[in-house]
């Protein structure tokens, strides 16, 4: 392997995650992004997670914007952005997003891609939550080269 393939801890924190909690099972339709008040979740979040059995936490920011755009960035140590989307159950509220890495050639080649879905709660000003991590082979979406869970938590940025 070259010095430029993702290794295991560095494809798992790469993974910057949003903020997680407890999944709310049952509910028959989720609150579109766009309809938060300013109390809810829509803006960014300056957080930090920690991935299951690691000492290291990461500073992270999380951006929930409206039609569900959801975008996490690892900004300590920095890495590559992650994009997806989200929704909100109430106080609860759920993301999936993906970023990739480059491959064993470097960059323009295929590497390892990265799933990341979370739970999270908005209790009290402040957000909160759990997350599960999937890095999969490259051209891949189904071999799983590895996987793992954190937690994340954290305040509003004001403007």
């Amino acid at each position: 392997m070259s010095e430029n393939a993702v290794g295991r801890r560095q494809a798992l924190r790469g993974a910057g995650i949003a903020a997680g909690g407890v999944a709310i099972a049952g509910l028959a339709t989720a609150t579109p992004a766009a309809a938060d008040s300013d109390d809810g979740l829509s803006g960014s979040w300056l957080c930090r997670r920690q991935d299951d059995g690691s000492t290291e936490t990461v500073r992270l920011v999380l951006s929930f914007a409206a039609g569900g755009v959801f975008v996490s960035h690892d900004i300590s140590p920095a890495l590559p952005p992650f994009t997806g989307t989200w929704s909100r159950h109430g106080k609860s509220f759920q993301a999936t997003f993906w970023s990739g890495f480059a491959g064993e050639e470097g960059p323009g080649s295929v590497g390892p891609t990265i799933r990341v879905r979370l739970r999270g709660s908005l209790s009290r000003g402040r957000i909160s939550g759990t997350y599960r991590i999937t890095v999969f082979a490259p051209n891949s979406e189904t071999e799983v080269l590895d996987s793992g869970t954190g937690t994340v938590s954290g305040r509003r940025i004001s403007a």
